[in-house]
């Protein structure tokens, strides 16, 4: 047996030498086709790679075969002149690792993609039911027979949805920004070209989302003037601001990633919406203003024009401490607390959004705030303490005058 065993070892031995005694007999002709030939198919497996992981791999292959054939490099340089060997293997590397890196930053892209359409449909789900939970509260009011306390609950509570609502819209814009801003619109392409098929669905996308939000917001302007105040306009403008801003810098992009034969539709109404938007929070929230300070007792001409609105205020305000220095009544003293009750919360709260919108620039904001406090100190009447006091003591003066009359004609008699 043991014979057996011998036997067999020294043959297989024998035809381990055999062979690799054919391949030190290979010709310099057939080493430098072989090459040639497997130089060949590491660049096809490299233009058709479409996975990372396997680009890697083929980068490791290349390592082997550069281990077989650097032997013969003096040989092959000849057969590639002008270009030599390690030049070939150089550029095969490069190629490798670039198509790996590629690939990799493809993939993370379709990550990345994949991640937003989660959370894009978490918005969508989320903004479809504030906005049926405002459209409920809306049909409800619009029915309602109840008491004015009642129907005024029921206002309070719209309002609190429109700010939530505003609020995920707020979180969304952000949401986007920071994911369109990340990504490649290169690798994007060549991810769609490799998956043969566009990556992204044309319905529920996020361009519709845009497009649908915009449009909401001008309905909510459009149908509720007697609901909403100064306070929510305010707050619709930061909304409308970062919303105009945001599709300012990305719209072009979010275009191009959705495609589909009616993205550039979709963008053109998505514009169409942001002017109208801008146009009607302007409109109201003049109107607001308007109506707020008649309440009060106090009319401007001109607020309903912002362009003309810091010159109506300095006008008035002008006008309003010039009568107040000549002889402030009480009327002038209960229009300038108006006045200041309305300014203040402006001043305080929602500078940043008047200068914005472009109502006034920031010196005039400082200019308003400074007449009001100069419509401070002259706007109180004088006090009638000294006149009270003086008629007082007249008083007085007479009752004891009148008590020293009747003691001395009673001292008389």
């Amino acid at each position: 047996m043991k014979h057996s065993l011998s036997l067999l070892s020294v043959f297989l031995l024998f035809c381990t030498t055999q062979s690799f005694a054919q391949l030190d007999e290979k010709s310099d002709y057939e080493i430098q086709q072989s090459f040639k030939a497997e130089y060949e198919e590491f660049q096809e497996k490299i233009d058709t790679v479409s996975i990372s992981d396997s680009a890697r791999a083929i980068t490791e292959d290349i390592e082997a075969f550069d281990e077989t054939y650097s032997p013969h490099e003096e040989l092959l340089d000849k057969a590639l002149y002008p270009n030599t060997y390690e030049q070939q293997i150089a550029e095969l590397r490069k190629a490798s690792e670039s198509t790996a890196n590629r690939l990799a930053k493809m993939e993370e892209q379709d990550e990345q993609l994949t991640t937003l359409e989660i959370r894009l449909l978490a918005y969508q789900e989320h903004v479809h039911q504030l906005t049926q939970q405002a459209d409920s509260l809306k049909k409800a009011m619009e029915e309602s027979i109840q008491s004015e306390r009642q129907l005024s609950g029921m206002v309070q509570n719209y309002r609190q949805n429109l700010e939530e609502r505003d609020e995920l819209i707020l979180a969304f814009i952000d949401s986007t920004v920071v994911a369109y801003e990340q990504m490649d619109l290169e690798a994007l392409a060549q991810l769609e070209e490799l998956n043969k098929k566009r990556r992204l669905d044309d319905n529920g996308d996020v361009l519709t989302l845009l497009r649908d939000i915009s449009a909401e917001n001008v309905n909510i302007l459009e149908e509720n003037t007697s609901r909403l105040y100064l306070e929510d306009y305010m707050r619709m403008y930061e909304v409308q601001q970062r919303f105009d801003r945001m599709w300012s810098q990305l719209g072009d992009k979010i275009t191009e990633v959705y495609g589909g034969d009616n993205a550039e539709t979709l963008s053109q109404e998505v514009n169409n919406n942001l002017q109208e938007w801008e146009q009607l929070l302007q409109e109201n929230t003049l109107a607001s203003m308007q109506d707020s300070l008649r309440e009060k007792g106090i009319n401007i001409d001109g607020l309903n024009n912002k362009s003309e609105f810091y010159a109506s205020l300095n006008s008035y305000l002008d006008s309003a401490i010039q009568r107040s220095k000549e002889g402030a009544s009480q009327t002038d003293y209960e229009h300038y607390r108006s006045f200041q009750d309305f300014w203040n919360p402006i001043e305080r709260r929602w500078s940043s959004n008047f200068v914005n919108a472009d109502f006034m620039t920031d010196d005039q904001m400082m200019t308003i705030s400074e007449k009001t406090d100069t419509w401070s100190r002259h706007a109180e009447p004088e006090s009638n303490t000294m006149l009270y006091l003086f008629i007082g003591t007249g008083i007085i003066a007479l009752i004891l005058g009148g008590f020293l009359i009747r003691e001395k004609r009673s001292k008389k008699g």
